[in-house]
């Protein structure tokens, strides 16, 4: 049976269904429009790589301390202002049309939008206490706004210009605001209800607490799958958009196939607690990793057949869909309610990571080898690191006896 919510709690659900579905829902809006402007100031393919990366730098550095803050102050106290920034920087990218003008926004812009989605996951987190149930219907609800926004920007793009796009991404978090301002009240500061700019500094204590916890067998799996599971994404945001691009697809379209793959992550998302009733969770993670990598990177085979792209984007979506919602909840079971922020913190700091590495790493295999061949590479080298993980779990059983993902979290020691 899956835990009950408390009217209070339903409250808080609605607040934080609202946060996920527009913060995650910006940063796919920017995955669209970043390699399209990229392309349009005239980068090559490159420094389009290293431009899309760099929207994860700094969440590489700064995600632990990020969710350290949350924990420290408040989810909503953070997300606040991290939703003011997050509607303000888009507005400054269409007057920075050189390289290292877009890589110092892309920084900024890419650890405030991390930073927002990670405020409304700290909180599911906290309300689930591992429900694999609940978690996919925040997965669902989320994946509403991946949908209509990539679709509605590629839309503007292609009719409009980057002017008017980069108009609606800063509307987009506007409402991330709006959605922070419906928290109750109750979790808006820390306890004591002052907040000094003493609170804000990183803590060496705090960040060696945050980092152990990359010593629990089950966090060491979310980590290394969180990292698998990101390439796909990573992809979409760089590659798959350049590429389609350059095949005469048009933004519009491309939008609206971003937003397939996300719809079919929220449908996804919610059979991910009847998967987990049904099979051992570890396994089921690294099958539908392994697939989602696989089906994106058969794009240079199937772009010039539409229905094949759709099926193949829709059945990505899916898969990543179902895996989510369990590493989710193996991250929050294995771990103390109060460190929920510190244990996304550091997930998306290998998130992020991973983020960094595909598309630079993508760009310059396909300024040496071509486009189509890098796709290739990165299929076999991710699909083979799962199969790495795979053969670990199995040969040392270093993940048995771990508990599943549906019903009520056990309580863990402080």
């Amino acid at each position: 049976m899956g835990q009950q919510i408390s009217p209070t709690n339903t409250h808080r659900l609605y607040a934080t269904y609202s946060l996920g579905l527009f913060s995650g829902g910006q940063w796919d809006m920017m995955g669209i429009i970043i390699p399209l402007f990229s392309v349009f100031v005239g980068l090559n393919l490159s420094e389009i790589g290293l431009v899309v990366a760099a929207r994860s730098a700094l969440p590489v550095l700064f995600s632990i301390h990020g969710g350290i803050l949350m924990d420290r102050l408040g989810v909503p106290f953070v997300g606040f202002w991290v939703g003011l920034a997050a509607a303000a920087l888009p507005l400054f990218y269409p007057f920075t049309g050189w390289f290292w003008g877009l890589v110092v926004l892309q920084l900024l812009s890419g650890l405030i939008i991390t930073l927002a989605m990670a405020s409304g996951q700290t909180v599911i987190n906290q309300l689930s206490k591992g429900d694999s149930a609940i978690l996919g219907k925040y997965s669902f609800v989320t994946r509403l706004g991946n949908f209509f926004g990539p679709f509605i920007i590629g839309l503007i793009w292609h009719n409009f210009g980057n002017e008017p796009t980069f108009i609606i991404i800063s509307l987009w978090g506007v409402l991330t605001v709006v959605s922070v301002l419906f928290l109750p009240s109750e979790t808006k500061t820390k306890e004591g209800g002052k907040i000094y700019c003493s609170d804000l500094l990183p803590r060496r204590s705090e960040y060696a607490t945050a980092l152990s916890l990359a010593a629990i067998p089950s966090i060491i799996f979310v980590l290394l799958l969180t990292a698998f599971r990101n390439c796909p994404g990573a992809i979409q945001a760089s590659f798959f958009v350049v590429y389609l691009h350059q095949n005469g697809i048009s933004g519009t379209t491309i939008g609206f196939l971003t937003g397939l793959s996300e719809v079919f992550v929220g449908i996804g998302g919610l059979t991910a607690g009847w998967f987990a009733a049904r099979g051992k969770v570890y396994w089921i993670v690294i099958l539908f990793v392994a697939s989602a990598i696989l089906l994106i990177c058969l794009t240079p085979l199937i772009a010039g057949f539409m229905s094949l792209l759709i099926i193949a984007t829709a059945l990505r979506g899916f898969a990543q869909g179902v895996n989510q919602p369990l590493i989710f909840s193996i991250l929050s079971r294995a771990i103390h309610e109060n460190q929920q922020g510190a244990a996304v913190g550091l997930r998306n700091t290998v998130n992020r990571f991973s983020n960094i590495i595909v598309p630079i790493g993508m760009g310059f295999m396909a300024e040496w080898w071509g486009i189509e061949e890098s796709f290739t590479v990165i299929a076999v080298l991710f699909i083979g690191a799962c199969l790495v993980v795979a053969v670990q779990i199995r040969h040392f059983g270093f993940l048995a006896g771990e508990e599943t993902c549906t019903g009520p979290k056990v309580d863990k020691k402080k």
